[in-house]
């Protein structure tokens, strides 16, 4: 890369290649790139208040989310998450989570929700509740609820509380939310080391992005941010010169093909995907039997 007699120079290290099969690679090459040329190196976070949750300690220790999965756990904790939108590895982590004891602390009592887990326990969503986030620049942000818990719903925290107490595991001493915050820490964690890359097969490679609005349970639910022309819905962009080269035209349907699952999605032409990509949307149960593989094959529907 020839950046000429550039002084200032910025890496930015994005979402696909944050949560690719190659992340790690990614991370290590772009991090010994600003190092070599005195350059400042920006990672996007996955997903809000990421930074927060890692200056805390909630990074893997033991096993990653992968390792858990496919070293299958006798039982599992699922806090915020839809099973059947919110997992890379869609098929191993229904596998996983159905063969086991599951709580699962939710907003919504989704379909994937209901068929894994044996409880749910309703707990407030981000409006509902007070809260700490942290935002990009490192700063603490404090959020005060703006509604009233529905029903039988409480703050997360509370609820980790309580059953932290009952099983008298030591930092569930506080007995508020001041509390909880005066104990707040930053906390060295030995990050657990990453499962091994999925091995490139023939076809197109994958490229996943969050889709704008589909990022969460609460804006899936959202009828306006779903109306909005930014929310496309599931579909996979092919770059003009492989769509061509396969038979396929803007709109067709199209049947992607992995050796985890199948899905017929719309094609729509991207001169910006790179040639031999296919670029997918997660937050869509129509591409979640795509995500977990590195490459896809690809026929008309």
């Amino acid at each position: 890369m020839d950046l000429g007699d550039a002084v200032r120079i910025a890496v930015i290290v994005g979402g696909v290649a944050e949560n690719g099969p190659h992340a790690a690679a990614i991370r290590q090459a772009a991090a010994a790139f600003a190092a070599a040329r005195n350059a400042k190196l920006c990672r996007i976070p996955q997903g809000a208040n990421a930074l927060g949750l890692a200056r805390h300690g909630v990074l893997p220790a033991g096993l990653d989310a992968q390792a858990m999965l496919r070293q299958p756990r006798k039982a599992y904790v699922l806090y915020g998450i839809e099973p059947g939108l919110d997992f890379a590895d869609q098929q191993a982590a229904l596998k996983a989570l159905g063969g086991a004891r599951v709580v699962a602390f939710s907003q919504f009592a989704c379909t994937s929700t209901r068929a894994v887990a044996d409880v749910i326990l309703p707990v407030g969503a981000l409006p509902e509740i007070d809260a700490t986030l942290t935002n990009l620049d490192g700063r603490d942000q404090q959020a005060v609820a703006a509604a009233k818990l529905p029903g039988q719903a409480r703050p997360g925290w509370r609820v980790l509380r309580a059953l932290g107490g009952a099983l008298a595991l030591p930092g569930f001493e506080f007995t508020d939310l001041d509390g909880l915050r005066a104990g707040l820490a930053p906390v060295a964690v030995q990050v657990a080391a990453g499962s091994a890359a999925p091995a490139a097969g023939s076809g197109l490679q994958v490229a996943a992005s969050q889709a704008i609005y589909r990022v969460d349970a609460v804006v899936r639910r959202s009828h306006a941010l779903q109306a909005h022309p930014l929310n496309a819905g599931p579909h996979a962009s092919l770059n003009p010169a492989d769509a061509a080269a396969l038979g396929l035209a803007q709109g067709a349907m199209a049947k992607f093909s992995t050796a985890t699952g199948t899905a017929t999605l719309q094609v729509l032409l991207d001169a910006r995907v790179a040639p031999g990509c296919v670029w997918l949307e997660t937050g869509h149960g129509a591409t979640a039997p795509l995500l977990a593989a590195a490459t896809l094959e690809v026929a008309r529907a």
